[in-house]
């Protein structure tokens, strides 16, 4: 299932990362491109996206279904 849902300006968590730096990682989406995520807690943090699992929304979703663009993702 892809997460199909704009993201700038949510507010999310890592709960897994390969990147153990990452790991609950917080802050609210300010940009997005295909393989990244950039989120602000008071300084910017990209993440990549196959390499987490985040909290969104209360639900837990995986990176990997966030990859592509935003406009790309809604079309799905």
């Amino acid at each position: 299932m892809t997460y199909r849902t704009l993201i700038i300006g949510k507010e999310l968590e890592v709960i897994f990362s390969t990147n153990p730096a990452d790991l609950h990682s917080r802050g609210t989406v300010v940009d997005e491109t295909q393989n990244m995520i950039q989120i602000e807690n008071g300084k910017l943090k990209w993440l990549i996206k196959k390499n987490v699992v985040v909290l969104l929304d209360g639900r837990t979703v995986d990176g990997r279904e966030l990859i592509g663009r935003p406009e790309d993702r809604m079309k799905r």
